[in-house]
């Protein structure tokens, strides 16, 4: 029989147990009450703690590493966190937890990131760099006791590996290890960050030997002689295990030399009786008369007594009642347990996990009962703690209880079928989901199943909802009980079936249970993005649905945001499929990576393929056709893809898929020109959009019609079309994906443009968005070289500043990188730069320009002499701050609210730094200065605008007062002063500044409009 061990006991994010438990395991262990105290190992540990920010303390057992970490953390002014490793711990999911638990005792910061974590179905060890960052700047000191238990355990070394490398220079770890841990951290957690003491720097000196001698009782015993013996291991004088003729390894037949001076020294002065009592209890981690009894010991109150006059390694609480034995002698005695009669250890583990339950560590019983065979048992109590472990992400866990559980389960017994469908779906198996539910159905116990599960009956709706089997959606749906799980199926059939959204009415809302996914999954396909900012309350839920978040970031136009979070599931194991398989091609594309989005798409059929979800099929479909649009621009592949669709048995029933391929068809059809069968399906994807409130694509599909009506003759139809395209864009929030539409069809907005009166119209702000669009983001975090435009003239090389001799080479590489094409001939770079002149004079400072150019950044320029053209290299990726703020105002405008307000306000800090390219006066430099003050100054007064609608008060009369400086005939700037000096209840700065407006067109021979005079008239009433 293997070892018997002793069960972690927490709750926390779906761990059992109650809160004393909990402090037990997360609380330093106590001091023995006579110790003696060694400041030559306290100074040194206290001391590599504070030039360390890992200190590894590897040393046998009762080599007292407890008792000198203990002792030296109480020299640091350092809040210390604990937690007590065992071997349970090697599930990851667990571990995570307890480490968050131990920190939060000390940085309550810290609480639920790993939860949320794990909810988010990141990779453990990722969770565990993001539980480390976490601690921010605080100087927590986390001891990770008994870390040998996991010595074997290559992925909870891998979590540890983790939190080391993210671990913030101003915490401490400190690892305690019997054996030397194989652990590979890398970066700035390495050395010199990393120092170990050990063996020899843990053994007693002479005087520590004497002391503790003496203090043990034993001033008789030479300590010279013991340390001799001994070679100071601390235990061993302690113990007087050196005095022992028999003191050798392999005594009492034990490999391990403590083992056997424990067999020898300490069981083998015992009463049998004694001995059989402390073998019997090692599963209990605190022996009391009461919890031996439970085990089925007959006189434990006696035993317990006896065992207290007993000179034995174990601490006693104040009243001699409970037992604890010290973490070796425990270790050995669960060793000694292990080597029982089979049957014997069986019912002991029967007893001890009856004993779990009673204190409610449902997990822990769980396996103990399985550990002893015990399978009815462990089968009647699984169920709650199957789903905590589910939720938590230990999926290995869940799928080796299944397993072993299989056997005794009748065909009759339905109790685990919530759990086991939880467990397909957040691994996205719809398949096996199916099959379940179908089993069920031939067994005739589906419905019986649904009346008395809410969540087993939504379940399988979510399954058979990916399976596009409507009729086995209805058929469960109109047996299971009303409630929150079932109601969020329901407003799932938004997206998929009209009818049956009328038949299942329901508004969508929150509840807190992990049905809240499917809630999530809808928002978007709806488009409601702004509701899917922030993650449901349920973990599983908030894990399940962070996807669809991300999709909602993309379809926002926050590609940056949505890339990071997408890394973080990238190449995961059970990375959801949609993410993987349809967002990441969509991502990649918008990323300008087309390669990527092409691998990602093929890799994402299998994946596809494996889950047993016909609606992943279609949306493949609908993703390839959309990158044939996007990326190759070729119509005909696109409908060729968009056929497969069509022909699908499924292709038909999900109402999106349908709106979403007529949307691409249409659009398909307009690039080849056969208008008139582009407007009938552009038609009937809106109509169904509109009809099934179904916004996500709606501004896209609107505009591509409005562009087909124009074609066939319907002017009225066709702005018609364009306003129910802005429309939709202000519903979802963003801009993004109206602008991307607008992108492909400019007429579109060319033309609404023409039927606007005023200059500051939704579509204005539309074409100045597409005026400024066309930066990519991938470009500017991968530049290595860079520009400073503004306030002074400077090159950065890979973040360390270069300076050429000559100011017109700043001035080539600027011109160069902020060109269309980013090359030019050489006959334009003398008219930009040199004001047309042709002189040798001239043509000889190009030629140093360039020079200079090429000794200070390297491989930057490329020359073609017999075409007479001068390029930016491919070998390095050039960007400039007048790039930047013009990408930031691009992006701005497919945003809203205060996103829109801070993007602004980030391109404007930009411009504020100086004059752009100051002391250079060329043809090009005063031209491109010029349009840069147009942007930011049309950026700026948006930007006051905002902070006025949001209540911004000041920050709004400090932008409009920009504003108003550099260009005081703005009328639109100076009602909005007026506003401002309203909102801040100052009328006579109302008036001062209608007066100030008055003045200012007069100089340009005008007066205020009547807009502005009622204005002042509304506000002074």
């Amino acid at each position: 029989m293997g070892r018997v061990r002793a069960p972690g006991k927490v709750e926390r994010a779906g761990l059992s147990g109650g809160s004393h438990i909990i402090r037990r395991k997360i609380s330093p262990p106590p001091l023995p009450g006579a110790v003696v105290r060694r400041p030559r190992i306290e100074s040194l540990l206290a001391q590599l703690i504070e030039q360390h920010r890992v200190i590894c303390a590897y040393a046998s057992a009762g080599a007292g590493k407890t008792t000198a970490v203990l002792h030296a953390s109480r020299q640091l002014d350092r809040p210390l966190a604990w937690l007590s490793v065992d071997a349970t711990d090697a599930a990851t999911g667990r571990l995570l937890i307890y480490l968050e638990a131990a920190l939060a005792s000390q940085v309550p910061s810290v609480e639920g990131v790993a939860g949320a974590a794990l909810a988010s179905h990141l990779p453990h060890p990722e969770a565990a760099g993001l539980l480390a960052e976490s601690v921010g700047d605080s100087p927590v000191l986390l001891v990770l006791d008994d870390m040998e238990r996991l010595a074997q355990e290559p992925d909870a070394l891998a979590v540890i590996d983790s939190f080391i490398r993210y671990l913030p220079p101003s915490a401490r770890l400190v690892i305690v290890s019997r054996s030397e841990l194989p652990l590979s951290v890398s970066g700035p957690a390495a050395a010199p960050w990393i120092a170990a003491i050990g063996e020899e720097d843990l053994a007693f000196t002479v005087q520590e030997a004497a002391e503790a001698l003496a203090l043990a009782g034993r001033p008789d015993i030479d300590p010279v002689e013991a340390i001799v013996k001994t070679g100071g291991w601390v235990t061993g004088v302690l113990f007087e295990a050196w005095r022992s003729a028999d003191h050798v390894i392999g005594i009492g037949g034990e490999a391990d030399p403590l083992h056997g001076y424990l067999s020898v020294q300490i069981l083998g002065q015992l009463q049998p009786a004694e001995r059989e009592f402390l073998i019997s209890t090692a599963v209990l981690e605190e022996v009391t008369a009461a919890s031996a009894q439970r085990l089925g010991i007959a006189d434990a109150a006696a035993r317990l007594h006896a065992l207290r006059a007993r000179r034995l390694p174990v601490s006693w609480d104040p009243g001699g009642k409970a037992m604890r034995c010290h973490p070796r002698f425990r270790e050995y005695l669960l060793e000694l347990l292990g080597r029982r009669g089979e049957n014997e250890l069986r019912e002991l583990r029967r007893s001890y996990a009856r004993l779990l339950i009673e204190q409610h560590h449902d997990e822990e019983a769980v396996e103990e009962f399985l550990a002893a065979g015990a399978l009815d048992e462990a089968l009647s109590i699984v169920a709650g703690p199957l789903e905590r472990v589910i939720e938590r992400t230990d999926f290995q866990i869940a799928e080796r209880w299944l397993e072993q559980l299989a056997p005794v389960r009748s065909q009759e017994d339905t109790a685990l079928v919530a759990a086991e469908l939880m467990l397909a779906v957040a691994r996205d198996d719809f398949g096996r989901g199916v099959a379940l539910a179908d089993k069920l159905a031939a067994d005739g116990r589906r419905e019986e199943v649904a009346r008395a599960s809410s969540r087993a009956a939504s379940l399988m709706a979510w399954c058979y909802l990916h399976a596009g089997r409507f009729e086995d959606i209805v058929s469960v749906l109109d047996v299971a009980a009303p409630g929150p799980e079932t109601d969020a199926v329901r407003y799932s059939m938004t997206v998929i079936d009209d009818d049956m959204a009328e038949r299942y009415p329901t508004t969508g809302s929150l509840s807190g249970g992990p049905l809240d996914a499917l809630i999530m999954r809808t928002h978007y396909d709806r488009g409601r993005l702004a509701l899917l900012t922030e993650p449901p309350a349920s973990a599983w839920a908030a894990k399940a649905a962070e996807p669809w978040r991300i999709g909602a970031l993309l379809s926002s136009g926050h590609i940056e945001r949505a890339f990071e979070l997408y890394q973080r599931f990238e190449g995961a194991d059970g990375q959801n499929v949609w993410l993987s398989a349809v967002l990441g091609p969509e991502l990649m594309s918008a990323l300008g990576e087309p390669d990527a989005a092409w691998r990602l798409l093929r890799e994402g059929r299998e994946r596809i393929a494996n889950s047993g979800s016909a609606m992943f099929e279609m949306m493949s479909l609908l993703a390839e056709a959309e990158l044939e649009l996007r990326l190759n621009s070729d119509a005909k592949a696109a409908r060729a893809v968009l056929e497969q669709v069509q022909a699908h048995p499924l292709g038909h029933r999900f109402a999106f898929v349908v709106e979403h391929m007529n949307m691409l068809l249409g659009l398909a059809l307009l690039t080849e020109g056969e208008d008139q069968a582009a407007r009938q399906c552009l038609r009937e994807a809106v109509a169904g959009m509109r009809r099934g409130d179904r916004m996500l694509r709606l501004p896209a599909a609107a505009t591509y019609l409005a562009e087909a009506e124009w074609r066939a003759g319907d002017e009225d139809a066709a702005d018609e079309a364009a306003n129910l395209a802005l429309a939709a864009a202000e519903q979802q929030g963003s801009n993004h994906i109206l602008l991307d539409a607008l992108s492909r069809f400019p007429a579109v907005l060319s033309r609404r443009l023409d039927l606007e009166r005023t200059g500051d119209s939704p579509w204005h702000d539309l074409g100045r968005a597409l005026m400024v669009r066309g930066v990519q983001l991938a470009d500017v975090v991968a530049a290595s070289v860079h520009v400073v435009e503004f306030g002074r003239l400077t090159i950065i090389v890979n973040g360390e500043e270069v300076q050429p001799r000559l100011k017109k080479s700043y001035e080539l590489l600027a011109f160069l990188a902020n060109h269309e094409r980013q090359e030019a001939s050489k006959q334009e770079l003398l008219n930009a730069l040199f004001g047309g002149r042709v002189d040798e004079s001239a043509g000889s400072y190009l030629r140093q320009a360039i020079l200079k150019l090429r000794k200070t950044v390297p491989d930057s320029i490329e020359t073609d002499v017999a075409a007479g053209r001068v390029r930016l290299s491919g070998r390095v990726r050039v960007t400039t701050e007048s790039g930047r703020l013009v990408g930031l105002l691009g992006q701005a405008a497919s945003m809203r609210g205060e996103d829109r307000l801070r993007a602004l306000l980030e391109a404007l800090e930009i411009a504020d730094r100086g004059s752009y390219l100051p002391d250079i006066r060329s043809p090009w430099a005063e031209e491109r200065r010029q349009q840069l003050i147009l942007l930011t100054q049309d950026a700026r007064y948006e930007a006051a605008e905002l902070a006025f609608a949001a209540g911004h008060y000041r920050q709004a009369a400090r932008l409009v007062t920009d504003v108003l400086r550099g260009d005081p005939f703005r009328e639109s700037a100076w009602r909005l002063e007026m506003r401002i000096a309203h909102a801040l209840g100052d009328q006579d700065r109302v008036i001062v500044a209608y007066r100030a407006c008055e003045q200012a067109l007069r100089e340009l021979g005008t007066r205020p409009a009547k807009t502005t005079l009622q204005l002042l008239h509304d506000l002074r009433r």
